[in-house]
């Protein structure tokens, strides 16, 4: 075959519904590569918290404890932190490795269950349209962007939810049988996924799946033959974590300027995550892709009989008992409704090819230049920060009152940046005169302008030294480093290096061998 049969060939299959998901998720896997290939900071306190979690397994199965990371506990079930170390063990624990091994696995997974919903529900174009949507999303970017549980429960919430309708309501036993397997291994990305797929479903229950009691058996049996070795070993220390995250606690403040979280039985609880939902996850222009979707199907559904025999009330009641479980818990954040997305995708686009010919090109050609706005402006920084703001609007985290259409800032990340460069070379450095162990001042490295002892422990890690601890009685030897920070002001001494991740007039000073007592009676040992 020539090469211009060959071309033809390759065009032919790129311009179908299942090639346009697969060139939309290279587009996305080559940016997150490229991303994270350039990126170098001082990673967030949760990102450094989960990574510390996937280095702790990488060591359990480097040395033969292949069964520790399930029999052991570490906050979190471990499914997301089992695929970082298993690529740690192939290719070597590095940042870079770990994270772009949950774009691997679970970018493609997401475009998948996000089309087979859309194909399921409605048709193949809709399905193309609902992974585009999807991959469009600006937190679901950022999500990728750092090693967190998030990005995988949203990819396996999608899977199970498309297996789950593609099962007839549970009539197809094999079906059933690997939906259940996808619920189950989804419960290992986080303990709320059940939430998230429990009201699809209860409606297939309702429309008829109590019917088909074999496949449902066979669906219940496989997800819970998965599941529960886990949650069952577990089951104390899981119990007091959610006590923690139900129970509500007057006058929590772990929000911004010591405001509280809003009482649950309150509007503004129940509301959070829609203005959420617009300034954080969406934007305003998919969240009107959304919004039209939404009242189409409301319209469709009362009028039409043609859509009472749809999936459309599993996609309108599985997204909204995922939204209502988020708020009700106590503790808040954008990410915790981003597995809402399949729902989302799915009631964002079905209504585009319901218009007319030239209206549904028209909208397509919309939803392709908001995926290509937004991964732009979200990884290159572009486009500054702009809202519509309505009279009252709140300047808070999630903007009430008011609907952002662009924000180049994103949700954590935005574009790569090099703030952690001078740390590294600091560690390199302090690695070349022969300093063998680091020490991380906690008091003064912790929830405190930038820093968190486990971002500055992925950065000392890439530099060869291993960290000895965070407290003074950790440095034992001469070989041992303390880093400290302090302002320069109050030290009256040249820093090692000025603060590079906050310029907020501080400094990091290194001793080595011993904690001063003193730091502004004592000069720093700083690598030459």
């Amino acid at each position: 075959m020539t090469a211009q049969p060959r071309l033809r060939q390759l065009w032919q299959r790129a311009a179908t519904p299942e090639g346009g998901v697969v060139v939309v998720v290279l587009v996305f896997l080559a940016i997150s590569a490229w991303w994270l290939a350039t990126d170098l900071r001082v990673v967030n306190i949760d990102t450094g918290k989960h990574l510390r979690v996937a280095n702790d397994w990488y060591g359990s199965l480097k040395v033969g404890h292949l069964l520790e990371p399930l029999l052991g506990y570490a906050d979190y079930p471990p499914g997301p932190h089992l695929v970082g170390a298993v690529a740690a063990l192939v290719f070597g624990p590095s940042l870079f490795v770990m994270t772009f091994a949950h774009n691997l696995l679970f970018v493609p997974l997401l475009a998948l269950g996000c089309y087979g919903t859309g194909r399921v529900a409605f048709n193949r174009t809709v399905g193309l349209l609902a992974a585009l949507f999807a991959l469009s999303v600006p937190l679901l970017m950022a999500m990728f962007h750092q090693f967190l549980s998030d990005g995988p429960m949203t990819a396996m919430v999608a899977l199970t939810v498309w297996l789950l309708l593609a099962s007839d309501r549970f009539a197809r036993i094999e079906v059933s049988a690997a939906a259940g397997a996808a619920l189950g291994l989804g419960m290992y990305t986080k303990g709320t996924f059940v939430a998230f797929v429990v009201g699809v479903v209860a409606v297939m229950l309702l429309r008829g799946g109590w019917r088909n009691w074999r496949g449902l058996v066979v669906f219940g049996l496989v997800a819970w033959a998965i599941a529960v070795p886990w949650y069952f070993a577990h089951y104390y220390q899981l119990h007091s974590a959610t006590n923690g995250a139900v129970t509500e606690r007057p006058g929590l403040t772990r929000w911004y300027a010591n405001v509280p979280f809003p009482a649950r039985a309150s509007i503004e609880n129940y509301t959070w995550y829609a203005w959420s939902l617009v300034n954080n996850t969406l934007y305003l222009p998919l969240t009107l892709f959304l919004a039209a979707g939404a009242g189409w199907a409301g319209r469709a559904l009362v009028v039409s009989a043609r859509w009472r025999k749809s999936y459309l009330p599993e996609l309108l009641v599985g997204g909204f008992a995922g939204y209502l479980a988020m708020s009700l818990l106590v503790l808040k954040d954008p990410r915790y409704t981003l597995p809402c997305l399949v729902y989302i995708a799915v009631l964002g686009t079905w209504w585009i090819v319901e218009l007319p010919r030239r209206a549904r090109l028209v909208a397509t050609g919309l939803l392709v230049a908001v995926f290509a706005f937004n991964t732009i402006q979200h990884n290159f920084r572009v486009g500054g920060e702009h809202r519509i703001a309505l009279p009252g609007w709140v300047h808070s985290p999630i903007g009430e009152y008011s609907f952002v259409w662009v924000n180049d800032g994103g949700y954590s990340t935005a574009q790569p940046v090099k703030t952690g460069r001078p740390i590294l070379n600091l560690l390199e450095g302090l690695r070349a005169q022969g300093v063998r162990r680091v020490v991380f001042d906690q008091s003064t490295l912790t929830f405190n302008g930038g820093y968190n002892t486990d971002g500055l422990t992925v950065l000392a890690r890439r530099a060869g030294l291993p960290v000895a601890g965070t407290t003074p009685d950790a440095v034992k030897t001469p070989q041992d480093a303390w880093i400290t920070r302090w302002p320069i002001a109050d030290v009256h001494r040249r820093p090692c290096i000025v603060s590079p991740v906050q310029d907020d007039g501080t400094g990091l000073y290194v001793y080595r061998g011993a904690v001063p007592a003193s730091i502004d009676r004592t000069p720093p040992d700083c690598p030459s």
